[in-house]
């Protein structure tokens, strides 16, 4: 009678080789997946900060508990969430604008 549990067969090994190799491109993968994400994460940072410091140069003299105040306030200031409202609407109507663009040119696609 053959025994299940054979641990130096050659198909055991294979697979086994073949496991670790799947789980080394797993990992590899997620690696560069989390490279990715932090290099746009801190590409953003990047030009938040010289958003910053274009339209308040004066930011370096705080520190930045005093910039997350005036910050704070500054975008509550009616003024400012008017102003938030008008571009998320102009987003928005650039946006489904975009998705009825995409149908027709897919529709006279598909005829054409």
């Amino acid at each position: 009678m053959r025994e299940i549990n054979q641990p130096n067969s050659k198909e055991m090994e294979s697979a086994l080789k073949a496991l670790e190799q799947a789980k080394a491109r797993v990992a590899n993968e997620r690696k560069k997946l989390n490279e990715q994400r932090r290099k746009e994460e801190n590409h953003h940072k990047y030009l938040m900060g010289g958003i910053i410091v274009k339209y308040f140069p004066e930011c370096y003299q705080f520190d930045e508990v005093e910039l997350n105040q005036i910050l704070r306030t500054a975008l509550a200031t009616q003024e400012c969430e008017q102003i938030i409202q008008i571009i998320k609407s102009e987003n928005a109507k650039n946006l489904s604008q975009n998705v009825i663009e995409d149908k027709v040119t897919e529709g006279n696609g598909a005829n054409g």
